[in-house]
């Protein structure tokens, strides 16, 4: 299984999202609702599922229960038995970051992959991270590792300050 190609196309789906939203919204990003980024960043990763997944049925969730504590974001389920679930968060705090990472912690799941993405509105003086992603990263109770990041310039009108999107993906281990 390509985890790293995973975290490639939803950054890549961001950095695309990001550019027409650009031309037809005159707003980046930040413009799109979440459960939009993760359904747009779905149908990317299932268009490249026999490559990525290296199986032939791939069953894609959106909203999916796991039975830990709410539904995840996005889902592929696989005939081998394994499962890769996702949580998306755009534009959030470090409490909300680490709220996701835990939950992808609780999946009991034993043949689970977890993947934690999070687009991170950065002002520009504060690049490459304005201390959200370090947190994460440094989780006491989790093995939270850097996939992919990409950061590209946005368009937004919240803030009076020029902002860039830093696109994260990291993969969560199991609760230490």
């Amino acid at each position: 299984m390509d985890i790293n190609r995973i975290a490639q196309i939803i950054c890549s789906v961001a950095e695309s999202e990001n550019k027409e939203l650009s031309d037809i919204a005159q707003e980046g990003i930040f413009h799109m609702p979440e459960l939009a980024f993760a359904y747009e960043c779905g149908k990317a990763i299932i268009k490249e599922s026999k490559s990525i997944f290296g199986e032939t049925t791939v069953e894609w969730c959106r909203e999916c229960d796991l039975k830990n504590g709410g539904p995840t974001d996005l889902v592929f389920k696989l005939d081998s038995g394994y499962i890769v679930a996702i949580e998306f968060k755009l534009r959030d705090t470090k409490t909300a970051y680490q709220n996701d990472i835990e939950k992808l912690g609780r999946i009991k799941e034993e043949k689970c992959i977890r993947l934690f993405c999070a687009l991170v509105d950065v002002f520009k003086h504060q690049l490459p991270d304005d201390g959200r992603q370090a947190h994460i990263e440094c989780l006491a109770y989790y093995q939270v590792k850097p996939l992919h990041k990409v950061t590209f310039d946005t368009k937004q009108s919240r803030y009076v300050k020029p902002v860039s999107c830093v696109a994260c993906v990291w993969e969560v281990g199991q609760s230490l």
